[in-house]
């Protein structure tokens, strides 16, 4: 059922046609208002829950986690269209689903959520759902559990693993989701391949009757690639793409990333290599949009555009320097940023 709103949200940020959201806000105002009447304590204990998944799935937890999620895209549909008190009624609404859940499956002081299953901590970390002070404590119970019971791989379903790569990649930790993408035995996709496998599977395990081997199914690690590897985003308030966040994550052994997105402005570029400690980015902005660059960079390291100091570049200036990184705003066109890294 999260597919409805969420799609009208995708489509809104990357094409900026208002008239869908028009045309089914009642519906989706109308879902809303069937999962609030299932769920009276805040607590929604429905779904499929993480589908495929390879320990038990917590489905109380995982439906609580969609239920958020439903609400604050309803909330965010709701301003787009100006209809500002609907919003905060559903920010309110979702304000008092996340103390239910926390108040439900958070155990205080320790990061644990529920059975503190990869799937657990994945879906309270990405879908914001932890409070400031247990985000340390829940990303090390996760990361805790992917190093040592699962020796560096993944337990989850269809949900859980979307999840759980990109919450790794906002705490900090690309590096433990690009350990797990390059597994090569059970469970993975590299196991997959191994195996023959020229399509994703339906399940982690090899089914000679039952699963399909064509199947869409685990595909979310192509958007990581996307998202985090080549770091090409959407802004949170973007319209039709016109606000773009670029932020690599350069990981491991991986020296080089190549990959493009055909927006409805026109080609987004962001291609990186790093060599003899020095971390070279192109990017191309299309007419019409305009970028924040998280350009990884040592502290204190000069950033250049083109050969010259970023200083006096033409598009691009230097906002502030975070820890490992250098971030610029960019206007539309092509550059090539270089820095210090290693």
């Amino acid at each position: 059922g999260t597919a409805h709103p969420l799609l009208l949200w995708h489509l809104y940020q990357h094409y900026g046609d208002k008239r869908l959201l028009e045309e089914n806000y009642e519906a989706v105002s109308r879902w809303l208002a069937l999962l609030q009447s299932r769920a009276p304590d805040g607590i929604l204990d429905n779904g499929i829950s993480d589908h495929e998944s390879l320990v038990p799935k917590p489905r109380a937890l995982t439906g609580t986690g969609f239920y958020y999620l439903n609400v604050k895209l309803f909330a965010q549909i709701a301003r787009a269209l100006g209809n500002e008190s609907e919003a905060v009624d559903a920010e309110a609404l979702a304000a008092k689903i996340k103390t239910a859940f926390n108040r439900r499956f958070l155990q205080p002081g320790t990061g644990r959520y529920d059975t503190a299953t990869q799937a657990c901590q994945a879906f309270a970390l990405y879908l914001g759902l932890v409070p400031p002070e247990e985000q340390d404590r829940a990303l090390g119970v996760l990361v805790q559990d992917i190093q040592g019971p699962s020796q560096g791989h993944l337990n989850t379903g269809i949900f859980g693993t979307k999840f759980m790569l990109h919450a790794l990649a906002d705490g900090g930790r690309p590096d433990v989701a690009f350990g797990i993408v390059n597994q090569r035995t059970f469970p993975g996709w590299g196991h997959m391949l191994e195996n023959g496998a020229t399509t994703l599977w339906e399940h982690w395990e090899f089914s000679d009757n039952t699963f399909s081997h064509n199947h869409p199914m685990f595909g979310s690690v192509s958007e990581w690639f996307y998202r985090v590897l080549a770091g090409i985003n959407a802004a949170p308030d973007a319209v039709g793409f016109d606000k773009l966040v670029i932020r690599p994550q350069p990981v491991g052994d991986l020296n080089w990333v190549k990959a493009s997105y055909d927006s409805v402005r026109g080609k987004v570029i962001s291609e990186w290599n790093r060599q003899a400690g020095q971390f070279t980015l192109r990017v191309r902005v299309p007419v019409g949009a305009s970028a924040t660059v998280f350009l990884p960079a040592r502290a204190r390291a000069s950033v250049t555009e083109g050969g010259k100091p970023i200083e006096g570049a033409a598009g691009a200036k230097l906002l502030r320097r975070e820890s490992g990184t250098a971030v610029l705003a960019v206007d539309s066109g092509d550059y090539e940023f270089k820095a210090v890294f290693d």
